[in-house]
């Protein structure tokens, strides 16, 4: 019986009918003072559109950051990139309210609602805003950004994050919340083979902003970072590596982004500085594999531009509805991108057509405030 259903199934593929797709979801946190949540939402294997929505507790609860006039900002109020992240079966977000980190399991058939393991773990700082995972390693590292703002890193285990090592300073003198955007921690990430862990940091607005890239040795982050300060970049916000170790692309919200490399001593440079037209707050990248396509996401502006990784130029924007108004935390995830809006949506586009594909009305769900990071689980099953 089971050749048969073999042959049968063969038979079925050679016919043209599509393979199963896996389950998706899509996930933002909730970064709410009074209890934070990870927000998932289901998405069609058709067409890449979101439903859905349902809250899960982070065991943790939001912070908000402040302007220079000392009030809450409105949004992106965590002055970051990957405030969510997720690996294979495991999702990890920040709890800058309570000073915590919390990892989640994403069950294969259910990652709509992914589980709490163990209990939230203390920071090591103040203000966590920003999370990376190395699956080769199985260390998670969180980037705090408040009064006390350092690295801290973990052994990602069954039963939940345990310390691995002590929490390793960074250079700016803080407030609890932090006082931004600049001065403020932008993004924390691994590069593709893992050997290092990339830390991103805005200057002051009159000087260079920081690159602290840190070796990884025998499982183990070391403590002592090479540290680049590359005259270019004075507010450097969210990092994409470009498919290896040495090729990366950066947001600045001054002009742009720009293109940077890393040598083999993690000393990072500018290799091309792009200009935007019509810049006004670009502050996160994104990055599709499949396309060798990097995209620049703006906070005032509707459109996204989209660059070609090889040639480093703007090859061409992703227009958006006006009444989006502009574009904050993003994921890729097989060929759509996904933003979160400045308006109470999300939006959907698909990256092959070049074409919006849905905004997804986020209107009477919670506070548009609270909304930071994005995620995405899934993909095509072969």
């Amino acid at each position: 019986m089971k050749n048969v259903l073999q042959i049968l199934g063969l038979t079925t593929l050679a016919a043209g009918a599509a393979v199963p797709a896996a389950e998706r979801a899509l996930y933002f946190l909730e970064n709410n003072p009074s209890g934070a949540n990870i927000v998932s939402l289901k998405i069609s294997s058709r067409d890449g559109s979101l439903s859905d929505p349902t809250r899960i507790s982070t065991g943790g609860s939001g912070l908000v950051g402040v302007g220079n006039t000392g009030a809450a900002v409105m949004m992106d109020t965590l002055f970051s990139q990957d405030a969510v992240v997720v690996s294979g079966s495991h999702l990890f977000t920040v709890n800058p309210g309570t000073n915590t980190v919390s990892l989640f399991s994403i069950p294969k058939h259910d990652p709509w609602h992914p589980q709490l393991v163990g209990s939230p773990v203390p920071s090591g700082g103040d203000f966590p805003m920003s999370i990376a995972y190395s699956p080769r390693h199985r260390l998670a590292c969180v980037a705090n950004s408040g009064a006390k703002n350092n690295v801290q890193c973990y052994d990602v285990t069954a039963a939940g994050l345990r310390p691995s090592g002590e929490p390793m300073p960074l250079p700016l003198n803080q407030t609890t919340p932090p006082a931004g955007p600049p001065s403020t921690v932008s993004d924390i990430l691994f590069n593709p083979s893992q050997s290092a862990l990339i830390v991103t940091i805005k200057g002051s607005g009159t000087g260079a902003g920081y690159i602290y890239a840190y070796p990884v040795s025998h499982g183990k982050v070391q403590p002592s970072p090479r540290v680049s300060r590359p005259a270019a970049l004075g507010l450097n916000f969210g990092l994409s590596f470009l498919g290896s170790d040495s090729k990366a692309i950066i947001a600045d919200p001054g002009f742009g982004g720009a293109f940077v490399d890393f040598d083999c001593n993690l000393g990072a440079s500018v290799s091309k500085v792009i200009n935007i037209t019509g810049n006004a707050a670009t502050c996160w990248t994104q990055y599709s594999a499949d396309l060798h396509t990097a995209y620049l996401l703006d906070a005032a502006t509707t459109n996204i531009a989209v660059l070609d990784a090889a040639s480093m130029e703007v090859k061409s924007t992703l227009a958006s509805p006006a009444a989006t108004a502009g574009k904050f935390d993003a994921a890729v995830g097989d060929e759509y991108l996904y933003t979160l809006d400045a308006s109470d949506s999300i939006s959907v586009y698909s990256l092959k057509e070049s074409t919006a594909v849905q905004t997804f009305n986020l209107t009477g769900f919670g506070n548009r405030q609270f909304y930071q990071g994005m995620a995405f689980y899934g993909g095509r099953v072969y």
